[in-house]
């Protein structure tokens, strides 16, 4: 394309102060996605993240780079292709040589290919008649785009696609114009990806290489030069026309070997992916997909001003304008569904707004208007989307997250890398699998009680070990379900529940899964009715803290350092019934601390329970009082007492309520040293409830 006006070139001063600007909003545009760059977790349509997410993990795990890859959701056999796995190989490629994790990764390569495509953006506006030192306004519009921002960093191929596509209108054009072969080379490799990997993206693509390509014909037709054009288009276009039709077709075919994928097959997903004339028009679905072009894509305000400004200083771009705003149109009526419910969709075609968004910046530079309203416009523009992310996605990612919820956590922790669970109640997420690192066959609801399709999934899984049946609130004790898991092992009654989702185990591991339940102490946890934690009391012996099991210690939690032994005559325990958890006392309890050389302080607080010493309880069920003595203790009953003191609430008033214990004391040597709590003066422990917040020996 050629510019069809007579527009002033930049100076030289002009292009530097465009490009300096530029710089810096790439700089504000990287610093942007590395926010929340250490978090597991994967904002923004998590559902379709983890689906690639996951594909990826089995690929690394089990170094399947086939192209009937893994993304175990749907039982066996594991593989339901939808995109050819170019992205994933990439990123477990590049984690492999890098040791980087899957998650940083998967960002990496996303956002790299966002980077690699602003290249051909730039020589696409040299293709409109752009100025080389105006162009970077355009770009400068790009990077600062909230959702580019956002999801440019994202768990997704899209932004290899659209990497793709750039490349390929590029492409296109030049080889076609230049006849070089270098550019049809690039033209066919470009091409062949952005098939494979995702073809909605690719069609997009081919209305704007499709619309330049009518005309060159037309233009040409005269003079019998199109023959020539026509060959080098079609030598551009068929191998990924080929590529991207047995792509299609194979993975169709492998789809069919799942009996529960049935459901994702292209014939079942037509009117989903290409829409009916009833969603094209239909006022909600477009409603959904005004919602993502005005709230989330740019700052609102931006898309009236830059209609404004079109029709009053940059109407010899309004051509290019309109064209390209008709193309990211398009893609509505093409896609309506997928478009109104994945906003990811929008990485395809917001490209082509903010170009769009750009000219009109071009041409207020090209119409001689004073620079000072080019540059206040340019800050507009970018100030504008960049307050819109730092309202809007920022907020969503810069929280840390660990990735996954005490659900996924505590399967990944019950059941073994080699077994499958069983979800309903989640349809086909594959957030949960993902994050608890396990194939599963998801059973959606409209399949749970199909007999037919149940037997066909269940006997795919022959020779599968069974980690877990989790049923969703609506699924709880669902008999045919239940049954199905008994006959793989599974306990019929569930062990615990986590937000209404209720957990079955295997029966043989109950007892080791109680205890792993113990040790670890997941958050949000409910025991199932029936299902009884069993501590050991540690009640009436000396014990090694060393030799207790990792829940057993967490009673000793509260305490800096922990004792290397205790005693207690009815068992230590741990009160997290209050803000501040307490450790129970009651006499007697010994806790031996070893400690080094020099001086020391211990600090804590002791209370008694009001009910120990109310006045309408008779003397003799009263507490006579508590001893606390500290005393460092030696071989062969050796004890040197350090402090001594008897709480007495029922005798003493000033000793009701929280009393601080502050011992300062001295070692000539390594020691162990012993608090003793044990009974009053009377020697009976009758309503001795006594409670030691925080302890800490300095």
């Amino acid at each position: 394309m050629t510019r069809p006006w007579n527009a002033s070139p930049p100076s030289r001063q002009e292009s530097g102060w465009f490009l300096a600007f530029f710089a810096v909003c790439l700089l504000f545009n990287v610093w942007a996605t590395r926010v929340g760059w250490e978090s597991k977790n994967l904002p923004g349509l998590e559902f379709r993240q983890a689906q690639t997410a996951i594909s990826a993990y089995f690929i690394q795990q089990d170094h399947d780079f086939s192209l009937a890859y893994p993304t175990p959701v749907l039982g066996k056999p594991w593989s339901i292709p939808m995109e050819f796995p170019l992205y994933q190989w990439t990123v477990v490629t590049v984690s492999n040589l890098t040791g980087l994790d899957l998650t940083k990764t998967g960002r990496v390569v996303s956002q790299v290919c966002f980077y690699l495509g602003l290249p051909a953006v730039f020589l696409l506006l040299g293709r409109m008649g752009v100025a080389a030192g105006r162009r970077w306004l355009v770009l400068a519009v790009v990077v600062t785009c909230p959702f580019y921002i956002f999801y440019s960093r994202a768990f997704l191929m899209e932004t290899m696609v659209l990497m793709f596509s750039l490349w390929f209108w590029v492409a296109f054009e030049e080889a076609v114009e230049r006849r070089q072969r270098g550019w049809l080379l690039l033209a066919v490799l470009a091409g062949s990806g952005a098939g494979l990997v995702k073809v909605t993206t690719f069609l997009l693509y081919l209305l704007p290489t499709g619309w330049w390509a009518v005309r060159r014909l037309w233009a040409g037709r005269s003079d019998r030069r199109w023959r020539g054009d026509f060959i080098w288009m079609a030598l551009a276009v068929a191998l990924p026309f080929a590529l991207t039709l047995w792509w299609l077709h194979f993975a169709d075919a492998i789809k069919a070997l799942n009996p529960s994928a049935q459901f994702i097959r292209e014939a079942n997903l037509r009117d989903f992916n290409w829409g009916t004339w009833t969603t094209r028009f239909s006022l909600e679905m477009w409603r959904q997909k005004w919602v993502i072009i005005t709230e989330k894509l740019s700052w609102s305000p931006l898309l009236g001003d830059a209609v404004v400004l079109t029709l009053l200083t940059a109407r010899q771009r309004g051509a290019d304008i309109l064209r390209l705003l008709l193309w990211f149109s398009a893609v509505l009526m093409i896609f309506p569904v997928l478009y109104a419910l994945h906003e990811y969709y929008f990485i395809a075609n917001t490209m082509l707004l903010l170009m769009a968004m750009g000219l009109v910046l071009v041409g207020m530079a090209e119409s001689r208007r004073p620079v000072w309203l080019v540059v206040l416009a340019l800050l507009a523009f970018t100030g504008g989307q960049a307050f819109c992310y730092l309202d809007g996605y920022y907020q969503s990612q810069k929280g840390i997250s660990w990735g996954g919820n005490e659900l996924t956590r505590s399967l990944r922790g019950l059941t073994m890398p080699d077994e499958v669970l069983l979800v309903t109640g989640q349809d086909w997420n594959s957030i949960g699998p993902y994050y608890a690192q396990r194939r599963a066959l998801m059973i959606r609801s409209a399949v749970e009680n199909d007999a037919v399709q149940l037997d066909a999934a269940f006997n795919a899984l022959a020779g599968e070990k069974i980690g877990a049946l989790v049923l969703g609130p609506a699924t709880q004790g669902q008999e045919n379900l239940i049954k199905r898991a008994i006959a793989l092992g599974i306990d019929p009654q569930p062990l615990y529940s986590w937000e209404g989702a209720a957990v079955h185990l295997p029966l043989a591991r109950r007892s080791q899964s109680i205890l792993h339940l113990l040790d670890n102490g997941y958050s949000g946890l409910v025991c199932a009715p029936g299902v009884e934690l069993l501590k050991d009391r540690l009640a009436g012996a000396w014990y090694e803290t060393s030799s207790l099991r990792k829940y057993q210690q967490q009673i000793f939690s509260r305490m800096q350092p922990q004792p290397i032994r205790f005693f207690s005559t009815y068992g230590p325990v741990l009160d997290g019934s209050t803000r501040e958890p307490r450790f129970g006392a009651h006499p007697v309890t010994r806790l031996v601390y070893r400690l080094s050389a020099g001086p020391h302080t211990l600090k804590t607080t002791a209370c008694f329970s009001p009910d120990a010493y109310t006045t309408s309880s008779s003397d003799d069920e009263q507490t006579d009082g508590v001893e606390i003595t500290l005393a460092r203790v030696g071989p062969e009953a050796e004890r040197a007492v350090l402090f001594t003191r008897l709480l007495d609430p029922s005798g003493q008033s000033k000793d009701r309520g929280p009393q601080v214990i502050n011992i300062s004391f001295s070692l000539e040597q390594t020691a162990d040293v012993e608090l003793f709590i044990g009974p009053g003066p009377d020697g009976h422990d009758n309503r001795d409830w006594i409670w030691l917040g925080p302890l800490v020996i300095e």
